[in-house]
């Protein structure tokens, strides 16, 4: 009989295909495939028409579970915490569930009733520099130090995205739970058969096959810099007004439309689903990863790196950007930059090396590509889970 785990993710969003999501659905599809029956626990705040569409979209064999719960504002994050804890302990029982694997801290908290069953804690980031950096209330902020203590202590074993992660976290406290470090690697399957020719084809299709294209991909939160990462292409524009900026997100872009004008008509903003960003990231040439100095960029492993680099791109990023530096420099198709305000120097350097790689362009999405297949696809993190969950 197959082995019962139980994935626990607070705050599931549902109908948007943001990080923390994707790294879950990933997990429950390995866990699946190593042998387990999964069962995916989803708590929510909002969304609650998509219920519907996001279980008939999840992957087959795994089992949704759902439930609406109370936000944590308000100071309503005892009650919603109690609630959490209660169904959980409720659905443990009735599926006889053998094992908890929590998706971020604040899902420890939610098997303070089931001591002894084995708890695998997913640390995604440190979210309370997150909340400081997005300012938070001070009750909200003490209250997610107080889950990274709790997970820490309550768990069996511990999952970082990041050796940086695990180093810090030790702030909450120390640990003799094992510790396996799973990089947000992407899933190769999307973009396996890409090639040169399908590149120019979809550059002809937008018009865009003469320029040279600077990508974003995400998110628009603080922490990514994006009025920097605007500057340093209308800088670049200034040497070669060849370069054209794709920024590829699903957040509002209002609050850089003014930045953006400096850019002409050398600029395009476009919202896509999941399923489209792959074909939309082979036409561009470079992808931005720029970070400030701050613990949220330095714990951070971020996925579009590997996406970026899965479509034959060379990445700029920043010192800062997590483990986006040692991967541009093991595999030499980068460039890393002191900070996000690229001195004059930096920036003659960067135009340089752009110009060289476009230069060698086939030659460079082949040696791209070759590298990250090797080192980051998601089923480098399937074996090492695989040998977690072997361990216990």
């Amino acid at each position: 009989m197959k082995k019962k785990v139980l994935i626990i993710h607070r705050g599931y969003p549902l109908g948007t295909n943001a990080g923390d999501k994707v790294r879950t659905l990933n997990m429950a599809k390995s866990l699946q495939r190593i042998g387990f029956q999964v069962f995916l626990l989803g708590f929510y705040t909002k969304g609650f028409s998509l219920k519907k569409k996001e279980i008939e979209e999840l992957p087959e064999g795994i089992k949704p579970l759902f439930f609406y719960t109370l936000p944590n504002r308000f100071r309503l994050h005892n009650i919603a915490a109690l609630y959490r804890a209660i169904l959980t302990w409720l659905i443990c029982k009735h599926y006889s569930i053998d094992l908890v694997q929590g998706e971020l801290a604040s899902a420890a908290n939610c098997v303070r009733f089931l001591p002894k069953l084995p708890l695998i804690t997913d640390f995604h980031s440190d979210i309370v520099p997150e909340l400081e950096m997005d300012g938070y209330l001070s009750y909200q902020i003490e209250n997610a130090k107080c889950e990274n203590i709790y997970a820490i202590k309550r768990s069996t074993k511990t999952i970082t995205v990041s050796a940086n992660l695990r180093k810090n976290l030790s702030v909450y406290g120390n640990t003799d739970a094992p510790n396996y470090v799973l990089p947000c690697n992407f899933v190769a399957e999307p973009y396996l058969n890409f090639t040169m020719e399908k590149r120019k084809a979809m550059r002809i299709e937008y018009g865009l096959d003469d320029r040279i294209l600077l990508c974003y991909s995400g998110g628009l939160h603080v922490w990514q810099c994006i009025s920097e990462t605007i500057n340093l292409v209308i800088e670049l524009r200034k040497r070669n007004p060849a370069y054209f900026l794709c920024i590829f997100t699903n957040d509002s872009i209002e609050p850089y439309k003014d930045k953006l004008s400096f850019l002409e008509n050398s600029y395009m903003v476009k919202s896509l689903k999941h399923d489209e960003v792959p074909a939309h990231l082979l036409m561009a040439d470079v992808g931005f990863v720029l970070r400030a100095n701050s613990l949220v960029n330095i714990n951070s492993s971020p996925t579009k790196t590997s996406e970026y680099m899965a479509a034959g791109m060379m990445v700029v990023a920043t010192q800062y950007a997590g483990d986006v530096p040692q991967l541009i420099e093991d595999s030499g198709c980068g460039y890393t930059l002191k900070s996000p305000v690229a001195s004059p120097d930096e920036i003659e350097s960067l135009d340089h090396k752009i110009a060289q790689f476009m230069f060698n362009r086939h030659d460079e999405f082949e040696k791209t590509r070759k590298f990250i297949f090797e080192h980051r696809v998601w089923e480098v993190n399937e074996c090492i889970l695989n040998q977690l969950y072997q361990d216990l």
